[in-house]
C-alpha cells in the first residue's frame, strides 16, 4: 500500500464542522490512507517525473465583442500567424476520431446548425469556419469533441468523454472548489485541471477567451480554437464552472441521435450559454440544470458568496444529483466518499461511489486540499498547490486553472510536453 501522511491540527479552520460519520482529527495526527498498488500509474516514478519536467506557457489570449453580429465575433482570428498550420494540426487531427459511416451525420449536422445549435452559436461556427479557413464541418467535428468517445484512435489519444482502462493511466479532469474562511470567507476558490492528453503541437490553439459587452467582460472562458463552448469558465461577482467527464458516458450513437433529433445541447456550449446569461451562483445552478445535454457529465461550480460551490451529477435531461458546500451528501448513504463541508472534490466518478483501484485521484486530491489549504489562508496559492501535486496533476494534464467568482482572479496555465520547444 502507499501511505500519504496527512497532519491536520485540530480547529485549523474555526468554523470546520466534519459530519458525524468522520470525526474530527485530533491535534497534529498523521492520517496514513491507504491506496492500492493497483493504482500502478500513480506509483510509476517515470510518469511523474515526465510531468515535473513540463514547461509551463499562458494560453493565447483573445477578445470576442458579444455586440457584434455572431457570424462577426471570431473574424479577429483570421490573418493571425498562430493559425496558419490550424487545420493540418488540429481539424485533421479531430477527424481521426470519425469513421467514415459517421461522415454523413457530420454533413447532415452542418447542414441543419439551427437545428443543431443555438442560432447565434450556430451563425458563429459559420463565421470561426470562415476565419480559420476550414469547412463548418471542420467545426462541427471541433464542437462535438466530447461526444466521439470510443471512436478512431487509442484510448490514451482520446478526450475528456471518459476514462481510459486501467494500463492507459488516470481518467480524464480533477475539480476542487474551496471555501475561505475568516475575513476571506466569501471567497470561494475553484481548482481545474483538464487531462485532455491533447497532442502536443495542438496545445498552441489552447485559448483563453474574453467575451465582451460595451468594452466589459462579461465573462472569461477556456477552450480549444474551433469550439464556440467552453471547457471552463468564470463570471466575475458570479460563479465560475468547470465540465468534467462522466465515467457513464454514454453511447456515441446515441448521443449523435439525440443532438440531431432532439436539439439536445453540447455540455461546454450549456457552460457557455450559464455564463452568458446568469448573474449569480443560484441562476448559474438553475441554467446548468435547466437544458437537455447529449451526454452526461459532472459540472463543478463555485460563487461569489460564503458555501455556494456545488458537484452538479448530470444526467442528459437533468441533474441526477447536487452537493452542495455545508450540506450532507443525500447519495452517499454508506459514507463511501467523507469530504470536510468546506470543500468539494470531484474526478470522473459520482461521488457517492468508489473509484476505481487504477485511477483514485480523489482520494490524493481530498488530502492535499486538507493539508495545503486547510492550516492557513484559501487562496491562489494553495490551491494551486493543490492543483499541481501528483497525482493531480498528472502526464495527462494540459491546462491548470485557478478561480475565483469574487474577485475575478483567473489564471490559466498551458503545460508542454519536455520535447515541445516554446
Amino acid at each position: 500500500s502507499l501511505l500519504l501522511p496527512l497532519a491536520t491540527p485540530a480547529g485549523a479552520h474555526g468554523w470546520l464542522k466534519f459530519p458525524e460519520h468522520f470525526a474530527p482529527l485530533p491535534a497534529m495526527r498523521t492520517v496514513s490512507l491507504l491506496l492500492p498498488l493497483a493504482t500502478a500509474w500513480i506509483s510509476d516514478d517515470a510518469l511523474r517525473a515526465q510531468t515535473a519536467a513540463r514547461t509551463p506557457i499562458k494560453p493565447l489570449q483573445v477578445t470576442i465583442d458579444l455586440d457584434r453580429k455572431p457570424e462577426d465575433r471570431w473574424s479577429v482570428l483570421a490573418g493571425n500567424p498562430v493559425f496558419k498550420q490550424y487545420k493540418q494540426d488540429y481539424i485533421d487531427y479531430l477527424a481521426t476520431y470519425l469513421p467514415k459511416p459517421f461522415l454523413p451525420v457530420i454533413a447532415d449536422i452542418a447542414a441543419n446548425l439551427r437545428k443543431a445549435f443555438w442560432p447565434d452559436y450556430a451563425a458563429e461556427m459559420e463565421g470561426l469556419a470562415k476565419a480559420l479557413g476550414v469547412s463548418v464541418g471542420d467545426v462541427v467535428i471541433a464542437n462535438l469533441i466530447y461526444q466521439l468517445e470510443h471512436l478512431g484512435i487509442a484510448c490514451d489519444k482520446r478526450n475528456t468523454t471518459g476514462p481510459c482502462p486501467p494500463a492507459q493511466g488516470p481518467g480524464a479532469c480533477t475539480g476542487i472548489v474551496v471555501n475561505g474562511r475568516d475575513d476571506r470567507e466569501n471567497e470561494v476558490w475553484q481548482g481545474r485541471n483538464l487531462d485532455w492528453n491533447l497532442n502536443a503541437n495542438l496545445l498552441r490553439y489552447v485559448m483563453q477567451v474574453d467575451y465582451q459587452r460595451a468594452n466589459k467582460t462579461v465573462f472569461t472562458g477556456i477552450q480549444i480554437a474551433g469550439e464556440i463552448g467552453v471547457l471552463h469558465g468564470l463570471r466575475q461577482g458570479a460563479f465560475s464552472v468547470q465540465l468534467d467527464a462522466r465515467a457513464t458516458g454514454g453511447n456515441v450513437l446515441l448521443n449523435f441521435l439525440e443532438l440531431i433529433g432532439k436539439g439536445a445541447r453540447t455540455p461546454t456550449h450549456v457552460m457557455r450559454h450559464a455564463l452568458e446569461n446568469a448573474g449569480s451562483f443560484a441562476d448559474g445552478v438553475d441554467a446548468l440544470n435547466g437544458q437537455e445535454m447529449a451526454n452526461p457529465a459532472y459540472f463543478i461550480v463555485a460563487g461569489a458568496n460564503k458555501g455556494e460551490g456545488a458537484i452538479m451529477t448530470m444526467e442528459r435531461k437533468a441533474a441526477k444529483d447536487i452537493w452542495h458546500l455545508y450540506e450532507e451528501p443525500a447519495k452517499d448513504t454508506k459514507h463511501i466518499n467523507p469530504q470536510p463541508e468546506w470543500y468539494r472534490v470531484q474526478t470522473n466518478y459520482d461521488h457517492w461511489e468508489g473509484v476505481p483501484a487504477e485511477d483514485d485521484r480523489r482520494t490524493a486530491s481530498v488530502v492535499n486540499v486538507q493539508e495545503f489549504c486547510g492550516n492557513g489562508t484559501v487562496d491562489e496559492t494553495c490551491v494551486k498547490k493543490v492543483m499541481t501535486t501528483w497525482p493531480t496533476q498528472n502526464h495527462h494534464t494540459d491546462v491548470t486553472s485557478i478561480m475565483c467568482p469574487r474577485t475575478g482572479y483567473f489564471e490559466s496555465t498551458v503545460w508542454l510536453p519536455a520535447s515541445i520547444l516554446v
